[in-house]
C-alpha cells in the first residue's frame, strides 16, 4: 500500500485545523449551577470564591478580572434591597478580583434594550441567595432568542441557582420550565440533596469537594448535551458546564476550540504543499 503524500497529509492537516477552528467559532461556554456561589463567596458566608472563579474563567477564557474594557462581562441583577436571608450577588466579584472596569450591572429594565454583544459573556445571580427577581428572569426568557445568537457567536453564560419556593420567594409564580427558562433547552430544577461530589470532568476543572459543600438550593434533571460538574447525594445533576452550539432547540457538544498553534501549523503545511507542487 503506497504511502500518502506530504502534500495530501498537508492539506488534511490543513483542512482539519481549519475546520476545527471555524467550528469551535459557532459555539460557547456554558456553567449552570444550582448552587449559589455569589452569595458563598462573601466575607463570613461560606467557600464559595473557587467556584465562582472557576466558572467565571470558564465562560470568559480567563479574562474575567483583567481589568480590560474590551472583555466586560455582563452581570444580571435585581437592584432591589437584599430581603432577609439574601445578599447583592455582585459583591462577591472583589473577592475574585474583579473590579468594576470588568463588568456592567443590568436589571430586569435594561435587559429589554442591552447589546449583548459588547460582552463576553452574561453571568446570572442567583435567586437565593443573591437577589435574582422574577422580574429578570422573565427579561432574561423574552430574550432567549438573542441569548442563543449569543453564545452562537462564541459568547458565554454562567446562571446560579434558581429556585421556588426558597428564600424570600423572589422568583414568586415561577415553576419548573421557567426556572433557567432562557437557556436554549429544557432545563428541569429539582430539589437538592447533600453531600455534593465533583465528577472527573469537575475535578478537571479544579474543583474539589470543599469548593461544592455549602447549601446548595436546585439539582438539574436533565442535562441536555452538557457536562456534569457535580451531582448530589441522589445522583442528579447540581452543576453543568461544556463548550456547546445551539441548535434544533438544543445544546450541542462542540470540542474545545482548537489553539492557535494547531492552525498555525496546519497553514504553514498548506502553503509548504504549495511551494513543493509549484
Amino acid at each position: 500500500m503506497s504511502r500518502p503524500s506530504f502534500k495530501t497529509m498537508a492539506l488534511a492537516l490543513a483542512s482539519s485545523a481549519l475546520l476545527m477552528a471555524s467550528g469551535a467559532a459557532q459555539a460557547g461556554p456554558i456553567f449552570i449551577t444550582g448552587h449559589d456561589p455569589d452569595f458563598h463567596s462573601q466575607p463570613g458566608l461560606g467557600s464559595g470564591s473557587h467556584l465562582l472563579a472557576t466558572a467565571m474563567s470558564f465562560v470568559t477564557g480567563g479574562t474575567y478580572n483583567d481589568g480590560l474594557a474590551t472583555t466586560k462581562f455582563l452581570w444580571v441583577e435585581s437592584d432591589i434591597a437584599a430581603p432577609g436571608g439574601h445578599v447583592k450577588g455582585y459583591n462577591s466579584l472583589d473577592d475574585i478580583g474583579v473590579t468594576a472596569a470588568d463588568f456592567d450591572i443590568v436589571n430586569a429594565a435594561g435587559l429589554a434594550t442591552v447589546d449583548f454583544s459588547q460582552y463576553t459573556a452574561i453571568a446570572v445571580a442567583s435567586s437565593f441567595g443573591g437577589t435574582l427577581t422574577r422580574a429578570e428572569l422573565d427579561g432574561l426568557i423574552a430574550r432567549k432568542a438573542d441569548i442563543q445568537a449569543f453564545i452562537n457567536a462564541g459568547g458565554g453564560l454562567f446562571a446560579s441557582s434558581e429556585c421556588f419556593p426558597c428564600g424570600a420567594n423572589l422568583l414568586a409564580g415561577a415553576t419548573a420550565p421557567d426556572l433557567f427558562g432562557y437557556l436554549p433547552v429544557d432545563v428541569t430544577s429539582i430539589g437538592a440533596a447533600p453531600p455534593f461530589t465533583p465528577t472527573a470532568y469537575g475535578l478537571s476543572l479544579g474543583l474539589t469537594a470543599a469548593d461544592l459543600n455549602d447549601p446548595t438550593h436546585n439539582s438539574f434533571g436533565l442535562v441536555g448535551g452538557l457536562n456534569i460538574v457535580d451531582t448530589d447525594a441522589a445522583g442528579n445533576a447540581t452543576t453543568l458546564a461544556g463548550n456547546v452550539r445551539v441548535d434544533d432547540g438544543g445544546f450541542n457538544p462542540v470540542p474545545e476550540p482548537v489553539s492557535s498553534s494547531l492552525v498555525g501549523i496546519g497553514l504553514l503545511a498548506l502553503a509548504a504543499s504549495r511551494r513543493r507542487a509549484r
